[in-house]
């Protein structure tokens, strides 16, 4: 036993011992790393701000000229909605006012009638009626209740006419009071500097031309407000005494200097001829 274990231990440190596997590490190639980040380059910023609905949005370029199209359509389909709005409501009131006004003249047809008719029975009265009915209770009594009808005709007629009048004039109040309340917002935001003076010198300009009051009242809205205005600075432009032209200085006359002729050169005495020499004792150079 003692041998077969040496033969074994024998065989066992005879045996290499197997050795773990290491992987070998790749070499690293400052080459093949990886790059260094780098800031990346903002590319141009293609977009641009722009209001919308009173908040400063920032959208790409041409996004603006769409919104801007899109907003001015919807503004001129509202424009275009309530100005078609108003001409309906404008056309009802005239088809209103045209019923009215028919109703109005048939009325004022039918109370001349029943007054005309009514005439003839001017002098029928309770003592003509008793007296009647003694001789016709039939004739009286018939008499008698068409002259009443006749008057219950008029009172209605009348009542009908007044109340339409004074519609009328409710409505021609509510105008002026519509159109003053246009002329005042117009003025205030188009009329340049505007204050209340402006109003009554507007209408006092008015008024100096022959207008009056009930006229002004009558016709006054933005465009004859604006109209009156105009003309009023226009007058005073006119009636403005116009300035005196300054005078203009006249720029004087270049005086023109004639060039010096160059005096004649100076001879010497050794360099004059005898007549010279001569002519210079005489004025006076020689010595």
């Amino acid at each position: 036993m003692d041998g077969e274990q040496e033969s074994i231990a024998e065989v066992e440190l005879e045996t290499p011992a197997i050795e773990p596997e290491i992987e070998a590490e790749e070499p690293v190639s400052l080459e093949d790393g990886e790059e260094p980040e780098t800031e990346a380059v903002p590319e141009d910023d293609d977009s641009e701000e722009f209001d919308w609905n009173g908040q400063k949005v920032r959208g790409p370029k041409g996004l603006k000229d769409g919104v801007l199209m899109h907003a001015d359509y919807t503004r001129k389909t509202q424009e275009t909605s309530a100005f078609k709005k108003e001409l309906e409501e404008r056309a009802s009131r005239l088809d209103q006012q045209f019923q009215a006004s028919e109703e109005y003249l048939d009325a004022r047809a039918d109370l001349r009638t029943v007054t005309k008719e009514l005439e003839r029975f001017k002098d029928f009265g309770w003592n003509e009626y008793q007296a009647l009915r003694q001789q016709d209770i039939l004739s009286a009594d018939e008499t008698w209740n068409y002259v009443q009808h006749l008057k219950s005709q008029k009172n209605q007629l009348t009542a009908t006419l007044s109340k339409h009048d004074e519609s009328r004039s409710s409505e021609a109040q509510q105008s002026v009071a519509k159109r003053m309340n246009e002329t005042q917002q117009f003025a205030q935001s188009t009329i340049k500097g505007w204050t209340p003076e402006t109003d009554k010198q507007v209408i006092d300009f008015a008024l100096s031309k022959g207008a009056t009051p009930k006229d002004i009242t009558k016709l006054m809205s933005p465009l004859v407000y604006e109209m009156i205005y105009l003309a009023r600075i226009g007058a005073q432009a006119l009636n403005k005494p116009a300035s005196k032209p300054t005078p203009t200085q006249q720029p004087a006359p270049l005086r023109v200097v004639a060039a010096k002729a160059n005096p004649p050169s100076r001879k010497s005495l050794s360099e004059m001829s005898m007549e010279e020499y001569a002519a210079a004792r005489q004025a006076g150079r020689g010595g």
